[in-house]
């Protein structure tokens, strides 16, 4: 029943259409943007937050989120790490059901490259422990076969960003265990020839960032410190293979944490996000304050500038998936409340 009450609210968001262009945050004028507009889309088969989605063979793949499931059967809130993999087929509007992770994991990374899919590190839950960040790699060579068990980790990771550059998989940031404890990480692993090589650190040590890959160049948006009160970065970074080199570039137009990105026509759009403040209460005591964002900040590689689009999200909201398919950007499920709550399985589409 959760489900289906999560659904239909989820489509009462998206029911009305929006229209806007862009507003550029430089003095220039900026060029003419297409209209934008949102287009609802088959829903997910179940409310889904913290969705780190990719596309491999023209389908749009979903595993290891957080899933919405009875009481008895969460970890978190009314969430437990999911062990599904749920296939979007474009062609026919569809979900399909996938084949199984070979065990649960939330903020499980895709990535796609060439022939292979894959699925790396993350966080396995329990009543007792809803953070056991793992070091696992599963492997998808065609659609449809089982998962295999891939190359691991070098180090636990959750919370990273992937990249596909020139043909190798590269994973960076996120959490990790260092002397018993959950920490953020600046750590930098490169597949190459089915073994990870350590690459260039992340400038900070940081989780919950966004990132995506143009001309084999990767950018890497936003993002948190944990042990400095859960703030929120702004920072856009952008890593070259060949030189194996960070460059810090224009900062976003405001910091976030838990958003999502894709790239259309060479531009970056970058997609919600969520923050938590601690302000003092009446009582002179520490008060944590969460909100969520609605806003679509629009990056120029060309130019190297922000700008901010008029039309927003059709809600706010974190942990939401992002990718783009056939000049589309496609935004899967995430949550319009901070943390772990207000899941939800909206699946919509940005038209250009």
């Amino acid at each position: 029943m959760k489900n289906k009450v999560s659904s239909t609210l989820s489509a009462m968001i998206v029911t009305l259409i929006l229209q806007g262009c862009a507003t550029d945050l430089s003095d220039d004028n900026p060029q003419e943007q297409a209209a934008l507009k949102w287009q609802l889309v088959k829903m997910l088969p179940t409310p889904l937050q913290e969705v780190y989605p990719a596309v491999f063979k023209g389908k749009i793949y979903v595993a290891g989120a957080f899933e919405q499931t009875s009481s008895n059967m969460a970890t978190l809130a009314h969430l437990a790490a999911s062990n599904n993999t749920y296939v979007f087929d474009d062609a026919r509007q569809a979900w399909l059901s996938g084949p199984l992770l070979p065990q649960s994991r939330h903020h499980l990374g895709l990535i796609s490259s060439g022939d292979e899919l894959y699925a790396i590190g993350g966080f396995d839950a329990t009543k007792a422990n809803a953070w056991q960040v793992k070091s696992s790699v599963y492997v998808m060579r065609d659609e449809g076969e089982a998962w295999q068990v891939g190359p691991e980790l070098p180090i636990p990771m959750g919370e990273s960003v992937y990249g596909a550059l020139n043909g190798q998989i590269h994973v960076a940031g996120g959490r990790t265990m260092v002397d018993g404890k959950l920490t953020d990480t600046d750590a930098h692993w490169v597949l190459k020839k089915g073994h990870w090589s350590r690459a260039a650190p992340l400038p900070i040590a940081s989780n919950s960032a966004t990132s995506v890959v143009i001309n084999e160049q990767w950018y890497v948006m936003g993002g948190r410190i944990n042990s400095l009160d859960f703030k929120n970065l702004d920072n856009l970074w952008r890593y070259d293979p060949k030189e194996d080199r960070w460059q810090s570039l224009a900062p976003m137009p405001q910091p976030s944490a838990g958003l999502a990105s894709a790239v259309i026509n060479g531009q970056i759009y970058v997609f919600g996000g969520e923050e938590y403040t601690y302000v003092k209460n009446d009582k002179g005591k520490r008060e944590m304050k969460t909100r969520t964002f609605d806003q679509i900040f629009r990056y120029d590689p060309a130019t190297q500038r922000w700008a901010t689009e008029s039309l927003t999200m059709t809600s706010a909201r974190h942990g939401l998936g992002a990718v783009s398919l056939g000049n589309q950007i496609y935004l899967l499920g995430g949550a319009i409340k901070a943390g772990a709550t207000g899941t939800s399985a909206i699946v919509e589409r940005l038209t250009f």
